[in-house]
């Protein structure tokens, strides 16, 4: 990795692996989270709703199919049509007496000798095979089951759609006497599946051993299940099962549902219970979310804490290796880093740099007659003046022990700027431990051209400095003109 990010390496790649980390977590929670709720919708939540459901359904219509059988095997009505039929309305007294418990609405009987339809009111009519309408009669004489369970008109009620259980009534020999039955209205059952829906927030519905949904909340009429979106290829597998709950699963638009399917052997139905898991995942799907953007900010808050550290370690850092830490001054490393953006400086301003070579006068005595702590003061206190005449473009440099390098920019042979510093620091007076302390400061000055080496000019400012040591210190020493090897010095 290279570039601006290079200094933070190490963070990104920590940062990295802790997003890598929460992602892992983040699945491996909302697997396990998902694989618990639809443990807990197909386990537990489907079955007892089925359950529940089977015993709603054991009010709703296993009662009055206990009624019809009762109604069926009642010696007053097997009597009765035994003895020629006589008196209708007793019979019609009687069937109006079933109407109105456990939801029945309608009670009928018809008679297999004389085909008369009877009901609350009397007689209704005279069933006919001809008649599209009588059909139901004569299918349930002729099955071999002791009932049938049955959707039609009832039209002593409004022609209002509705469940009929229709029973056979034989005699002692086994011979049809007619059929008789109660009504329960479909849409009275469709509201109550319709409200256990609302409940287990879950759909219910049923089917017959034709296939055919024949109840469900929304009150429709019968249609095939294997036409239905999805559920189509699980008709076979649904008609094929028995009274212990099958577990199954399907896809429609994009959704996932589980169902449990089971036989109701009394009403030849089978009971389905079915769930939406995709919107049941919902919430584990939006606490999913909500927990990865916590734990990224979290990450977003402490990479950022670690990268401000980090740079701020990274600037201390730097600043411990470029800069003097006695005086403040730069130190060679940083000069040399620094030397290059300046001397570009120098050439877009049309300037010229100029090299002053700075040493502390008797430095050695003072350490010898006052100590290092006051010496330190003493280069700390001149580094201090000396930057007080400085530009802001210009560069301090502690070359080493007593000695500090300026290199600043003129515009020809101008020792103003060096006789201003000696001049500052002559003036000075210090406080060295309750004395007053003078110190002066020798200047060796060197115009520096190209194509002159740092080293040379370093080297003829050091000559001037000496000089100017030689010529009694507190003083500017300008230093020889710049010449090239190949050329004799005059």
């Amino acid at each position: 990795m290279s570039g601006p990010f290079s200094r933070y390496r190490l963070a990104i790649i920590v940062a990295l692996l802790l997003l890598a980390g929460i992602v892992v977590n983040a699945g491996l929670y909302y697997q396990q989270g998902s694989q618990d709720i639809r443990h807990g919708i197909v386990e537990q939540g489907l079955p007892l709703t089925g359950d529940t459901i089977f015993s709603e359904i054991d009010k709703s219509i296993l009662r009055p199919l206990s009624v019809a059988s009762l109604m069926a095997n009642d010696t007053f009505l097997l009597d009765w049509l035994k003895e020629g039929e006589r008196a209708p309305d007793r019979v019609a007294r009687y069937l109006a007496a079933i109407n109105g418990r456990y939801g029945i609405t309608g009670s009928f009987l018809v008679s297999e000798s004389t085909h008369r339809y009877y009901y609350a009111g009397g007689v209704l009519k005279t069933v006919s095979p001809a008649d599209r309408e009588d059909r139901w009669y004569f299918h349930s004489r002729q099955t071999k089951q002791a009932y049938d369970i049955a959707l039609d008109e009832d039209m002593t009620n409004g022609g209002k759609t509705t469940l009929f259980i229709n029973h056979r009534m034989l005699d002692g020999k086994g011979k049809l006497l007619g059929v008789i039955g109660v009504g329960l209205p479909q849409m009275e059952l469709s509201a109550q599946l319709a409200a256990h829906e609302q409940r287990f927030q879950r759909r219910i519905y049923f089917i017959d051993q034709n296939g055919r949904i024949v109840l469900d909340s929304s009150g429709a009429a019968p249609r095939k299940l294997a036409e239905q979106p999805g559920l189509g290829d699980l008709a076979s597998a649904i008609l094929a099962g028995g009274a212990e709950p099958q577990k199954l699963e399907y896809s429609r638009d994009g959704n996932r549902y589980l169902l449990t399917s089971r036989l109701l052997p009394e009403l030849g139905w089978h009971l389905l219970v079915e769930q939406n898991e995709t919107r049941a995942l919902q919430p584990l799907h939006a606490a999913l979310q909500i927990n990865l953007a916590i734990n990224t900010a979290i990450l977003l808050l402490v990479l950022i804490a670690v990268v401000a550290t980090l740079q701020h370690h990274q600037q201390r850092m730097r600043q411990m290796a470029t800069t003097d830490p006695l005086t403040g001054c730069l130190n060679r490393l940083a000069f040399m880093e620094l030397l290059p953006g300046w001397l570009r400086a120098c050439q877009r301003a049309s300037a010229e740099p100029q090299l002053l070579m700075i040493d502390i006068d008797h430095f050695k005595q003072v350490n010898d007659k006052h100590g290092h702590q006051v010496g330190d003061q003493v280069l700390r206190e001149i580094a201090e003046l000396l930057r007080t005449q400085l530009r802001g473009g210009d560069l301090l440099i502690r070359w080493g022990g007593e000695e500090f390098v300026a290199l600043v920019t003129s515009h020809g042979e101008d020792d103003a700027l060096a006789e201003r510093l000696r001049n500052i620091v002559a003036r000075h007076v210090m406080n060295a431990s309750g004395q007053a302390l003078t110190i002066t400061i020798s200047i060796g000055l060197c115009q520096w051209l190209p194509p002159e080496t740092l080293e040379a000019a370093v080297a003829r400012a050091d000559l001037a400095l000496y000089a100017a040591k030689q010529g009694g210190r507190n003083r500017v020493s300008h230093a020889q003109p710049y010449q090239p090897i190949d050329e004799p010095v005059a």
